[in-house]
């Protein structure tokens, strides 16, 4: 296709075209700015050190779900009603009927009825149940309800947990359930968290020094880190304050303002030395900078930011969380890019090559001095544009087979497989599963808030027995009885404990794993049961809550998916001033991180891999593939602003399609291999985690920026330039006037 060149953008003489006074306003006093900083670092930081208090536990469920309001039921009806803390007493050299055993399963059960909020729900120690002994005789159950939100839960599980818990001796006292489970995984999150750091950060400091090519040059962003680091948990301690945020929101600050504040500072840092080495003094060079680098810094900000807000439309706080921090961490971070960082810039001066590490060919010259398209990645891009079809075709090819396992995909809610095997509510939950032959952890809960006369009324009974007949029901417990198999078992009459004024309680025990297709099924066949005289039943439980989970994302997921997309279009349109580019942008994107969460599966559903990564093979908890699959969007946008404002730049420049794309990857490709690189390092680090949701997030999350620096921008990108020539760039006049205004207000002349 013909191109009209585009006239070229005069290069400013060093000397008269740009001054300090083409500085932003701030600028032109950098002391003052970095005294500022100062001061911004000293207050946020003592308001960051009460974020981890003002977050909050869990945050999976739909507050407005059937099953959440069959929880609030529960809680204020029937505070015994199902039990969420399980406790194992056993005697490896006995019976639990021993003395020794004997003895301390009732000091349990005296200590418990002691504590406020918590209500034993059946003991062996206090009934004798056969159900609640174990087959081998060795073990015995106390299962407990605790009263109160995730967090109130999560405290006095903590607290029984010190005063009880005993893991050596003759009997042993271990603490299982869902309320253990949430400790057991805040616990050991916590600790993997200290423990990937001390691999992450040694590797990150020694990549900055080498890709920052300096001492001083390398601390510059660790010192963009800290200020948005602190800024951003400042900002979700006022948050916590005023809404429910989750706790991990907290990880997500850390990891993102790091790898944000690398970033930005690496583009604005290797600018400003490629207009120093062009000629441009100091203040001169900065605002070249600014109007370049610096334009890029906002729209990327800008797109990140707009796809992680999109995170707000899912009803569950665990998600919705994470667009507060990650809205609040971009915000802070693009400010301290554009004001501190520059302002450290000038101060520092020339100093900011001393000491510096100088990469150098074979012929002594400086890397540097090799025009972009003769770099390595412009020679990269130039043999993809030889045979852009062939290349094209061949990486979509094998992004698509990694996809793949993504059609037998599994969603559901994280249980203790996510846990080492070792963990202590894992290793209960085993011993249950394998030994025990009554489960009422895994019991579906009905509950009707109105149904005068439940326990003598003649409509109950048949809805009980109608119940107790569906597929994978052992039994039903009610007001008027305990049904199996549609008749009543037992003594005729009411039931004490299962009516509170006008509620009614009804106890649905099964045979199936609640995090599960069987227990998914079950759910649904019950619901399906019709309630006479029109009264309205919540079911709730595990199960439920698993499939109220999974429908309430998926029903929601259309939604955040399609504003990350047009909110994609829209931004990347208007810097770029082109159709084509943010399309192409949102399907290639789609591509790769497609390809990811297929690899995803493959590991952590269909267990390959499992015994080098040691986890155990389990449905995909419908939370994280909803957070890796946002997070790595946001971040391959960011990347893919670099790479497309360098070849803008070149195209408006020269007119040349073709060179532009090689001028421009050979100029960005340095850039976000290195960006790239450092924060796939701190991702790739929770490998060593035990929890396997977080090594299925960093994981994840790390071979998506890999995939997008090396492949995605490396090869597909320039195979669809070169296919698309000059087209690419096209669009309505008015759009690219808009564009062009834009541009302009925020930096680029």
């Amino acid at each position: 296709m013909p191109t009209t060149p585009v006239a070229a953008e005069p290069r400013p003489d060093p000397g008269t075209a740009t001054s300090a006074r083409r500085l932003p306003f701030p600028l032109r006093r950098p002391r003052l700015v970095l005294w500022l900083s100062v001061l911004f670092l000293v207050l946020t930081g003592a308001l960051a050190g009460g974020a981890s208090a003002a977050m909050k536990n869990g945050g999976f469920d739909d507050p407005a779900s059937d099953s959440s309001q069959a929880a609030q039921l529960l809680a204020s009806k029937f505070p015994a009603g199902q039990a969420d803390l399980v406790l194992l007493v056993q005697d490896a050299s006995g019976t639990v009927d021993a003395p020794q055993a004997a003895t301390t399963g009732r000091h349990l059960l005296d200590v418990l009825k002691a504590q406020p909020g918590v209500h034993v729900v059946d003991s062996y120690f206090a009934t004798g149940d056969a159900g609640l002994r174990s087959r081998d005789g060795h073990s015995a159950l106390t299962t407990v309800n605790v009263s109160g939100d995730e967090d109130a839960v999560a405290r006095t599980t903590n607290k029984l947990h010190a005063e009880l818990a005993r893991t050596t001796g003759p009997v042993t006292v271990r603490f299982g359930g869902v309320a253990q489970v949430t400790n057991d995984l805040t616990n050991q999150t916590d600790n993997d968290l200290a423990a990937s750091e001390g691999i992450a950060l040694p590797l990150t400091l020694i990549l900055l020094f080498f890709v920052f090519r300096g001492v001083l040059a390398a601390l510059l962003p660790l010192a963009v880190g800290v200020l948005s680091i602190s800024g951003s948990l400042a900002v979700l301690t006022g948050l916590g304050q005023a809404t429910s945020v989750s706790v991990f929101a907290v990880n997500l600050t850390t990891a993102l303002g790091l790898g944000l504040s690398v970033d930005y500072s690496l583009l604005i840092v290797s600018r400003y030395r490629e207009e120093r080495a062009g000629g441009l003094a100091g203040p001169q060079a900065l605002a070249a900078t600014l109007r370049t680098a610096g334009r890029t810094v906002v729209f990327s900000g800008a797109i990140v930011a707009a796809v992680l807000s999109t995170l707000v439309v899912f009803k569950q706080y665990f998600l919705s969380s994470f667009a507060y921090a990650g809205v609040a961490v971009v915000a802070i971070t693009v400010l301290c890019a554009l004001l501190p960082l520059p302002a450290a810039l000038l101060l520092v001066g020339d100093r900011i090559d001393s000491r510096a590490v100088r990469r150098r060919r074979s012929s002594g010259e400086s890397a540097e001095a090799k025009a972009p398209q003769d770099r390595t990645w412009g020679r990269i891009a130039g043999a993809v544009m030889r045979r852009p079809l062939l290349a094209g075709v061949l990486v979509a090819g094998v992004l698509l087979v990694m996809a793949g396992p993504l059609l037998g995909a599994q969603f559901g809610v994280p249980d203790e497989r996510a846990l080492p095997k070792g963990a202590e509510s894992r290793v209960v939950a085993d011993i249950a599963r394998g030994q025990f032959a009554a489960d009422d952890e895994n019991a579906l809960t009905l509950i009707s808030e109105n149904w005068p006369g439940a326990a003598t009324g003649s409509d109950l009974p048949a809805f009980a027995a109608r119940l107790s007949e569906v597929p994978h029901v052992t039994s039903v417990t009610s007001a008027a009885g305990r049904f199996e198999h549609g008749r009543l078992v037992g003594a005729a009459g009411p039931l004490p404990g299962l009516t509170s004024g006008a509620a009614t309680l009804l106890q649905v025990d099964n045979d199936v794993v609640a995090y599960s297709p069987d227990g998914e099924r079950l759910v649904h066949d019950v619901r399906a049961v019709a309630v006479p005289g029109g009264h309205r039943v919540d079911v709730g439980g595990l199960a439920a809550q698993y499939v109220d989970v999974t429908a309430s994302i998926g029903a929601r997921l259309p939604l955040g998916i399609g504003l990350a997309a047009l909110l994609t279009l829209v931004l990347l349109g208007l810097a770029t001033g082109s159709v084509l580019l943010p399309v192409k942008a949102v399907l290639f994107n789609a591509l790769g991180l497609g390809a990811v969460l297929g690899a995803m599966i493959w590991v952590f559903q269909d267990g390959h891999l499992a015994n080098l990564l040691d986890v155990t093979p389990a449905p995909i908890a419908v939370t994280m593939p909803v957070l890796l699959l946002c997070i790595a969007y946001a971040l391959s946008m960011d990347y893919e602003m670099f790479v497309l404002s360098r070849i803008k730049e070149r195209y408006t420049r020269t007119g040349d399609p073709f060179l532009s794309v090689r001028e421009g990857l050979g100029g960005s490709g340095p850039i976000i291999t290195a960006a790239a690189a450092i924060l796939a390092v701190s991702f790739f680090s929770t490998a060593v985690s035990g929890v396997s949701l977080a090594k299925l997030f960093g994981i994840g999350t790390g071979l998506a920026v890999i995939l997008d620096a090396v492949v995605i921008r490396g090869v597909l990108v320039p195979a669809f330039l070169k296919v698309t020539g000059a087209a690419a760039w096209w669009a309505p006049e008015p759009m690219k006037r808009l564009s062009r205004r834009i541009s302009g207000a925020v930096g680029e002349h």
